[in-house]
This record gives structure tokens, C-alpha cells and sequence, in this order.
């Protein structure tokens, strides 16, 4: 008796999914008499613009944050952290002018200048704490 009544209520599951999924089209059609297919596209906002620049690849000193850094060696968290606090730049030559940088840390930089990029601050990017925890752990 219970397994009828297990079959019987997954039976009901599956029908009340499959009824309510199809109720608003069966609506639709007994409404207008016709159903209408609108072609939607996904809106795009400006992150997802840039991701299909450079940025994608290279760490944007005035937009990354600093757990980026990480897999680039020598730069994560000493000199991540300042380039974080001191942007936004000009130009990728400004990082060099940070105040209180080593000449160990100006080295560091220069050998792996090929990897920044600089682009205007985006807002979605650099408001709060989220350039210092992005709260993405691995």
C-alpha cells in the first residue's frame, strides 16, 4: 500500500510539472488565438564588454583586483596591494612613480609590465573593498 501511494504522488509530481509548464503557452493560445515567439537577445553590460578585450587576458591595473595578482610571481600581495591602493593611472609608466616602492619591487615590475593593461575605472569593478577581497576563494 505504501509503494502505490509513492508511485501515485511521484505520478502527480510529474503531471502537476508538466501541466504548470505548459499552462501560460496554453494561455496564450486560447487568449489571442495565436501564439507570438518573441526573439530575445541577452542584454550586455560593460563588463561583458570588456572581458572580450585585453582585460580577459591581461590584469587592468585600475580595474583588477588584487587576487589577480597571485598568478604572476613576485607581484602578489606586496606590490599587488600597492597598485591597487594607488590607482587609477595614466599610463602603465605611473605605476613606476608609486611612493615607497624598492628598487627590487620597481624590477619586478618592469620585467612584467607586458602583462598589465590600463583602461578608465569602471565603477562595477572598483567600488567598495571588492578590489582587496572579491570574496572568490580557490
Amino acid at each position: 500500500m505504501k509503494r502505490f501511494f509513492g508511485l501515485l504522488m511521484a505520478f502527480g509530481l510529474v503531471l502537476g510539472t508538466l501541466v504548470s509548464s505548459a499552462q501560460p503557452a496554453a494561455a496564450g493560445l486560447l487568449n489571442s488565438g495565436t501564439l507570438l515567439v518573441a526573439e530575445t537577445t541577452l542584454p550586455r553590460n560593460a563588463i561583458d564588454d570588456k572581458l572580450t578585450t585585453e582585460y580577459s587576458y591581461k590584469l587592468d591595473v585600475n580595474n583588477t583586483n588584487v587576487a589577480a595578482f597571485r598568478k604572476y610571481r613576485g607581484l602578489y600581495p606586496t606590490i599587488a596591494g600597492k597598485i591597487v591602493r594607488n590607482a587609477p593611472f595614466e599610463n602603465l609608466e605611473d605605476i613606476l612613480d608609486i611612493p615607497g616602492l624598492s628598487d627590487v619591487e620597481k624590477s619586478r615590475i618592469r620585467e612584467n609590465m607586458d602583462v598589465f593593461s590600463i583602461s578608465p575605472p569602471n565603477p562595477a569593478l572598483v567600488e567598495g573593498d571588492d578590489r582587496y577581497n572579491n570574496g572568490a576563494y580557490k
